[in-house]
């Protein structure tokens, strides 16, 4: 049986990152720290997309289309292609702000290209920002042939899929108490792609300074803002889920670190999710969410539960 409400508390932490992130992307650190909070809106970040409300983006109807997938399928074959179908609709509306590598592998499903041939060569965080999922829906024996199923759909980089299954595993680990370094050296060793488990592993060790995450992004050269890269994107959205001591605080330091800010919002958002549970994120975070074209958060159940008892 998959766990319906794991499910939904990393969908809600997907989208309430995804959509306090969105209006920062591109942006320095420096830049952020002006804009983020204005005169007496108190200490904490708001949604400030358009009239005080956030809007999602490709992080979580990606996270959404897989939830709903995965729901209706019966093993890693069945959910590749049925998960193909949606980001292939997906495509068709137009989003904005896609990713260059999952906007060439959608080009190729639109043209006819199969499932199994789609992907490209790319390094990107598109796999990861949407794997979390996997890891609290799944027995821990499975999620590494979902992953792979999710994740060469569009990337083919080795990098790609290491890095999802890096998210996967963190989520699967954290809902089960497991965080800190402890956490972050589990999720290493279970890797085999060489780059990622080394970063990951530093990340380890650093965390049990004092100052883990601006080590990190210091010693991967970050200070600017973190890339859409893999290998940037996931060890600093780990350490950050892994050593927070609540959801906001994850948040709002995820967004001021600059750079990609969304999709690592929305990947700390999904882990945070997982370990602090959907009580620990601010209501109103969750209120201002103005979810267009997906399906209303409060919905999401009716959707994905027929499927949970698979």
């Amino acid at each position: 049986m998959r766990d319906h409400t794991q499910i939904l508390r990393v969908l809600l932490g997907t989208a309430v990152g995804d959509a306090l992130g969105l209006p920062f992307e591109g942006l320095s650190p420096r830049r952020i720290a002006r804009l983020a909070r204005r005169p007496r809106a108190g200490p904490r970040l708001r949604h400030q997309f358009f009239l005080r409300r956030g809007m999602v983006s490709d992080d979580t109807e990606h996270s959404a289309h897989l939830a709903a997938a995965l729901a209706a399928s019966s093993d890693p074959v069945d959910f590749h292609r049925r998960f193909a179908r949606r980001l292939r609709g997906w495509f068709w509306t137009l989003p904005a702000g896609i990713g260059m590598g999952t906007l060439r592998a959608c080009l190729r499903l639109s043209v006819g290209v199969s499932p199994e041939r789609s992907g490209v060569d790319s390094a990107g965080n598109g796999p990861a920002m949407r794997s979390a999922l996997l890891g609290v829906a799944l027995p821990l024996v499975q999620i590494p042939a979902y992953v792979s199923a999710a994740t060469t759909l569009t990337h083919t980089d080795p990098r790609a899929e290491s890095g999802a299954l890096a998210v996967a595993l963190a989520a699967h680990h954290l809902a089960r108490g497991v965080h800190g370094p402890e956490l972050l050296s589990v999720v290493a060793e279970a890797l085999e792609e060489p780059e990622l488990r080394a970063l990951i592993h530093q990340a380890a060790e650093l965390s049990r300074g004092p100052a883990p995450v601006s080590a990190l992004t210091q010693a991967l050269g970050l200070e600017a803002g973190v890339t859409g890269f893999v290998s940037h994107t996931v060890p600093v959205a780990l350490t950050l889920a892994a050593t927070a001591p609540d959801f906001p605080s994850a948040i709002d330091r995820a967004i001021a670190l600059g750079g990609d800010t969304d999709t690592v919002a929305a990947i700390v958002g999904a882990l945070c999710g997982a370990r602090f549970g959907p009580d620990a994120i601010p209501p109103e975070w969750v209120a201002g969410i103005r979810d267009w074209p997906t399906p209303p958060l409060t919905q999401v159940d009716s959707w994905i539960a027929p499927g949970c008892e698979r």
